[in-house]
Order: C-alpha cells, then structure tokens, then sequence
C-alpha cells in the first residue's frame, strides 16, 4: 500500500484501511480494481467470481463506511443467488439483471457520478423551477446552461463526501438564492471539511474552463457569458463566511496560511478589479483573528485554494473581455 495518503499526504500505517487524518481510503486504487473485476464477473454471469472479488474490497474498507456496508449487501444478493437450487436454469434470467446493475455502476465508478443527481425526482424539479425563472430573465439558452454549472458545482460536495463514505442529498434548488445538500448525521474533520468544501468550486472550475473552451473555439458570445457567470458564482463561494465554501476551504488553514490567501486575493483584487477578490481579502482578514484557525498546516488545502483564486479569476475576467 501506499508510505502516504494521496489526499492530504500524511503518513500511513501499513495495516491502516483509511488515512487518520482525511479518512480517505488508504488502498483506494486496489479497491476500485477488485469492484471492476466483480462487475465484470457479474456481467458475464460468474457469481462465485463476483463474490470473490467483492469479498476482497470489503476487506479494504472500514466496516463503518457505507461502501463497506453497501458491499455486503450486493454479497448477501449474490448468497441468495448462488443459494437457490433454481439458479442454474435461471442463471441467465439473473446475470442479465445483475449485468445491467454492474454496468450502471461501472458508468457511475468510471466519472460519471454527476448524474447522480439527475435520477431524483425533486432534484429534478427544482431544476426546472429554478431554470424557469432565469428563463424569464435572460432566456432558456442561458437559464439551462446556468442550472447545469450549478449543478455540477454542488455534485462536486457530493462525490467528496461520497469518498469518505458520508451519504449526502442530492442537490436541491431555490430560485433566486443558489443550491444545496444536506449530510446525513455524520461528524467530519478540519481536513474533510476543507476538501468537501472546496470540491464544489473544483468541479465548478471545471464547468467554466469547459465552457471557455467552447467560447473560445466556437467564438459564442453565449459560452463565453456561460463561462464569466460559472467562475463569478464560483468565486463568489470562496468568501470564507457564513455557510460558503470559501469559509469551510478555511476550517484546515492555520492563521498563516489564512493571511497568504488574505494577501493573495488582495493582489488578485488589485491587478483584475474583481470585487470578489476584494470581498474574499476583507474576509480572510476577520478570519485572521477568529479562534477557529488550525493548529497544524494544511499544504493540499491551502494550494487548493490558492490555485482556484488564481484559475477562477483568470478565466472570468478573459470570459468578460470576450463576451462583450
């Protein structure tokens, strides 16, 4: 296994399944090998291999997890499958269903988590809502677009939390004030709150770049809005205050740490002319003399941080200059 975590980087005991600072799993890289191997098991119908494989990865996990307890409930199926006298003649009519599952879940483990979302009723309908009003305002191209990266932004919290087996809600919408989800009865640490925090403006980092490349690419006014609006509200959530992202990035940053953003942001602020930035300096400031300030460094979270003050205010202020 791995001498450090790949997260935060802290050392690691051999015998450890998940890291003592960020709880992220520490052979990670073994289990998604075995969940692979298990569904491809399933889709060819071999149960007992499937069983093997999944026993393996339950091995690697703290039993605590919810991955841990979702996969002995997928080894309990397979029990009940291979415990069936009836199982060879129906054998076919059970590996299509459990071929089909394993393929659904090989889409969502290879990055295609974000759909995740898209699969709830009322996440779905406060989409809609929420699209609907903007739709009004500054018609659908634009409303669409802008749900979507919001959407992506806060799916972002959600695959984080997913990895330190945290259930979190899907996102829900309310026009007029942005998005949200919800954990479920779960204590994190300074550092899992810093990465949760900042996985939002990550994932929405990645919206804007995607739509500043077909700005670019395509010379559209509307991508190049699309992209300017994503890095405003991305930015806008790294003031760390109140419930923002930027305020959660701060939970793991000692003092000092917290004074090279506040200087950051204000040399940002001072070359772009991003309010933002302005907001994030002042901000940073108070926090400066708050309690709450870690009492060891954070390095992952604090270049994290700085690289989506740098990235974000790069692309909105290009994005802006495009679009007019």
């Amino acid at each position: 296994m791995p001498a450090n975590c790949r997260d935060c980087g802290a050392a690691l005991d051999p015998t450890a399944l998940a890291c003592p600072a960020c709880h992220a799993f520490a052979r990670a890289g073994e289990i998604e090998s075995l969940i692979n191997q298990a569904q491809q098991a399933q889709a060819r119908r071999d149960f007992v291999a499937a069983r093997a494989f999944w026993e393996q990865a339950a091995a690697l996990i703290p039993p605590e997890t919810v991955q841990y307890s979702s996969i002995r409930s997928r080894i309990a199926q397979l029990d009940a499958i291979l415990s069936d006298p009836a199982h060879s003649s129906q054998k076919s009519k059970w590996g299509g269903a459990a071929g089909a599952g394993s393929i659904a879940l090989a889409a969502l483990t290879k990055g295609k988590a974000l759909l995740f979302g898209l699969a709830n009723l009322k996440t779905m309908l406060s989409m809609l809502a929420f699209a609907g009003v903007y739709w009004g305002l500054y018609g659908w191209k634009l409303a669409v677009g802008f749900v979507l990266t919001i959407y992506i932004h806060e799916m972002g919290h959600v695959i984080e939390l997913n990895k330190y087996g945290i259930p979190a809600s899907a996102p829900m919408f309310i026009p007029g004030f942005g998005a949200f989800i919800s954990m479920r009865g779960h204590s994190i640490t300074r550092v899992q709150d810093s990465r949760v925090g900042l996985a939002g403006p990550i994932y929405g980092l990645g919206a804007a770049l995607v739509c500043f490349v077909c700005g670019t690419a395509l010379d559209s006014k509307y991508w190049m809005a699309l992209a300017h609006i994503t890095a405003m509200i991305n930015l806008f959530n790294l003031i760390p205050v109140w419930q923002l992202d930027g305020s959660r990035g701060f939970a793991s940053l000692t003092r000092n740490q917290r004074a090279i953003v506040m200087v950051a942001a204000a040399a940002a602020w001072w070359f772009s002319g991003q309010l933002f930035l302005a907001l994030i300096a002042i901000a940073a400031l108070y926090r400066l003399f708050t309690k709450d300030a870690a009492p060891e460094p954070d390095q992952t979270g604090l270049i994290q941080f700085l690289g989506l003050l740098g990235a974000l205010t790069l692309i909105m202020v290009l994005a802006q200059n495009a679009a007019r």
